[in-house]
């Protein structure tokens, strides 16, 4: 059972080293939206996507595609918090308007679709149940009762070669598309591959829930954030020496909580 507590959202992106070293722009873009339902109940919207190094264009595609999804999954989100009306249907639905508007857009720009190559991982999280959309690398991880805390959605989608993954623009993306619906929970990290050997064992595919949960305690005490600005602590964290001597490329990390937060010690 959920606490049914507000949200506390955070989100931030931030330009990896070697990107700052060629001269390239951050790739990855993310966001989050609370959407206010009509019977007055919070659903949680979440998009995060990383644009491929290789595709010239691929900030641009990022950052589309998360607007474009927490757009229609906001609006399918307020008329259903119980979140009925999101199932694969509608997900394959925007996933064919997702591409019709990146191809509408290279085609503005004189482009090929290809050089907006990006992932998309997503999450709509309502009061009793939660739906998760991934494409790519990268990874959704909730409060479980693993034994770390913490456990995954889906593993990060790599490719047939090192390196390498799949994405939205991509010819037979929709047979790599997964959706599912889980019941709800109350803590949420959402996050591209930069960090996935941060917070993920890759050999024993746990969660490192160690790397999550001292942002979670202090995410679950502060207030709730309508604003929908970047966070500067979260942001200052994906840019911290302590992360860019373990990763070079660019990460974006948003996370969510409706938890309580911890019982304060007594000073004696």
């Amino acid at each position: 059972m959920t606490t049914g507590r507000s949200w506390r959202t955070a989100y931030a992106s931030s330009i990896g080293t070697s990107h700052q070293k060629s001269g390239t722009p951050c790739q990855d873009a993310g966001g989050c939206r609370v959407v206010k339902a009509a019977d007055g109940r919070e659903v949680l919207v979440i998009g995060v996507s990383d644009g491929a190094g290789t595709a010239k264009r691929s900030d641009i595609g990022s950052a589309l595609v998360v607007e474009s999804f927490l757009e229609r999954f906001a609006e399918a989100a307020a008329t259903s918090p119980d979140l009925k009306a999101i199932d694969r249907k509608l997900v394959d639905e925007w996933f064919d308007d997702v591409r019709d508007s990146i191809g509408a857009r290279a085609a503005q720009d004189g482009a090929e679709p290809n050089d907006y190559a990006c992932t998309l991982l997503g999450a709509v999280v309502g009061p009793e149940a939660a739906a998760y959309v991934q494409i790519g690398d990268g990874a959704i991880v909730v409060s479980s009762e693993e034994a770390s805390g913490y456990s995954w959605i889906f593993w990060p989608q790599h490719g047939e070669y090192a390196n390498s993954t799949y994405f939205i623009t991509q010819d037979g993306a929709e047979r790599v598309l997964q959706f599912e619906i889980q019941p709800a929970m109350d803590e949420i990290a959402i996050f591209s591959d930069g960090i996935e050997r941060l917070v993920l064992d890759m050999t024993a595919r746990t969660v490192h829930g160690p790397a999550f949960r001292p942002i979670f305690e202090w995410l679950a005490s502060t207030e709730p954030d309508l604003s929908g600005a970047p966070s500067p602590g979260l942001a200052a964290y994906l840019g911290s020496d302590h992360v860019n001597r373990r990763t070079d490329d660019d990460k974006t990390l948003v996370m969510a909580t409706r938890a309580l937060p911890p019982e304060k010690i007594p000073v004696p």
